[in-house]
Formats: structure tokens, C-alpha cells, sequence
């Protein structure tokens, strides 16, 4: 049986987390991409690096995970992206350098061509905190078909909340990913005390994902409600990319059709074993890659 490839777009920033005794490549929507791209999926990275040492050794990165960097721009006057990562506790804390390439991403023609005939575009809500990358992506969705899956990776980085953007680009996804701390906020925004129910009163078709740590994930659809517990980790990783591994699980579990009992279930075990290694981009062992078919 040959099973059908994919093809997601994954758009906003690729840099280094630097750590306090190491660097490893990351940024949510170039973690996403990774992992859709190991899990099957014929997955591509719009981005932006600088001409400096960094960028070379992104695109070095990414070229041996097989990842084609034919849609990461070069930017001769901005740096390649940096986020100086620190901890309390297991809980990372991020300082992320402004500006950089990412910044500064550009709908070209060709990428416009290129999301055509995407079967998922992901995106996340620190790629539009400048006018630049927010208007190239808004362009890239208008481009999409309308079975299109938009899947929207939101993350509260102060100080770059746009508050404005997120609203927009919830409205406009079919799958919402959140922390505990960030469905409240929002749902104060939208004036409710219920996200969930305020969006899938508006749109039945959306899919709530609530990332909830070491208890686990939720999820809301117009179907019902669902909660999975967390994996055991088993390893000292640094929790680093952990939402977007279970994302990008998801996401490619969802194209395939997965049933909503063990959809979550799925994607927790993954993120789970991520959680367990450094950085967002880690090796994946064969066997649990192939679990997820």
C-alpha cells in the first residue's frame, strides 16, 4: 500500500536557541517543518536567515536533514535570528533578538505558486510581530485552496504580542494551539470565559488544541470534548519545542484522518520523546516515527 505524501508549508522565523552550554536550531514554524518533514510529509520552510556564519550553518542544518532551504530568502543587512534561552525551574525562558532576517520574509512569486496546492499551512503568532512577514504571510493564506488546512501556532512572547494579528489569525485557522496560560488571556480578549465554545459557536469545522504540560493535552470540537495525560519522559532534554513537536504530530495525523480517540494520545507520546532531548529538532527513533503513519 503506498500511502500519499503530504504537502505542508510552514512559514516565520528559523534561528538558534542559544542555550547556556550549547546552540541548537529552532524558531516554532522551522521546528514544525522538521518534523512534519521526518513524520512523512513532503514539507517546506519559508524563512529568512542573514549572510552571516549563522545562516550558513542553518542552511548547512537543514540541508542535511533533507529539508530543501530553495524558499529560505537571504538577507544581506538584517543577522540570521537568535533567541538566548534561560531556565527556572524546567520551564525555558526566551530572549529573542529584533530585528532579524525572519523579519523581513518576502512573498514571492514562486512561494505564492508554491502554497497552490499545500494540503496544511502552519504558521505561529511571533513570525508576524513585524508588518513585513505579517503582510507576506497574510498573502500566502489568501493563496491557499479552500480545503487548505490552516493550522495556527500561538505563543505569547512578550514584548512582541500583537494582539490584533493573533485575533485575525485565530479567526481565520481550523486548528488553534494554545498553552493554559494563553487560552485564558485570549478568552478574555474575545470576552468569554470559554475560547472553545465562542469559536466553534462561530465555526463548528475548528479544532481547539490546549497544551497543558505535565498533565497532558486537551482538545475542543464541535464534536465534543477531549483530554489526554502525558507521556512519560524518559531523558534530561531541555522541554524546548515540545508544543511544536506535538503540533506538527498532529497536523500530520489529522491530514491522515486520525480518529479523535487516539489522535492526542499520539501526539503527546511524540512530543513527549522530544521532551526528552535537546533542542526543538532532535533525532526520532524509526519505530516511534512509525507508529505515526
Amino acid at each position: 500500500m503506498i500511502l500519499k505524501m503530504y504537502k505542508t508549508i510552514s512559514i516565520g522565523e528559523v534561528l538558534w536557541d542559544i542555550f547556556p552550554d550549547y546552540k541548537k536550531p529552532g524558531g516554532s514554524p522551522a521546528n514544525l517543518a522538521y518534523h512534519l518533514h521526518i513524520l512523512g510529509n513532503k514539507s517546506v520552510l519559508v524563512s529568512r536567515i542573514g549572510s552571516d556564519k549563522n545562516g550558513v550553518e542553518l542552511t548547512d542544518f537543514l540541508t542535511k536533514k533533507g529539508i530543501t532551504t530553495e524558499y529560505v530568502q537571504r538577507d544581506d543587512k538584517q543577522p540570521t535570528g537568535v533567541v538566548n534561552v534561560e531556565f527556572k525551574g524546567d520551564e525555558p525562558y526566551y530572549t529573542i533578538a529584533k530585528p532579524s532576517a525572519w523579519d523581513y520574509i518576502e512573498a514571492t512569486a514562486e512561494i505564492l505558486a508554491e502554497v497552490k496546492d499545500a494540503d496544511a499551512i502552519c504558521f505561529a503568532s511571533l513570525s508576524q510581530r513585524s508588518a513585513t512577514s505579517a503582510g507576506s504571510l497574510k498573502q500566502l493564506l489568501l493563496n491557499t485552496e479552500p480545503d487548505c488546512l490552516k493550522v495556527f501556532d500561538l505563543n505569547l512572547r512578550p514584548p512582541f504580542i500583537n494582539r490584533e494579528a493573533i485575533m485575525q489569525s485565530i479567526e481565520l485557522s481550523d486548528v488553534i494551539k494554545l498553552n493554559e496560560h494563553e487560552y485564558s488571556m485570549v478568552s478574555e480578549w474575545f470576552k468569554t470565559k470559554s475560547l472553545a465554545e465562542v469559536l466553534l459557536k462561530d465555526n463548528p469545522n475548528k479544532t481547539i488544541l490546549i497544551t497543558l504540560g505535565a498533565d497532558g493535552s486537551a482538545m475542543y470540537t464541535s464534536r465534543g470534548y477531549y483530554k489526554e495525560n502525558a507521556h512519560p519522559i524518559c531523558g534530561k532534554g531541555d522541554f524546548v519545542g515540545v508544543g511544536d513537536a506535538f503540533l506538527a504530530c498532529f497536523t500530520h495525523l489529522k491530514l491522515r484522518n486520525c480518529a479523535e480517540d487516539k489522535i492526542l494520545r499520539l501526539s503527546n507520546k511524540y512530543a513527549a520523546y522530544v521532551a526528552s532531548q535537546q533542542g526543538g529538532m532532535p533525532e526520532v527513533p524509526d519505530e516511534l516515527k512509525g507508529e505515526m503513519k
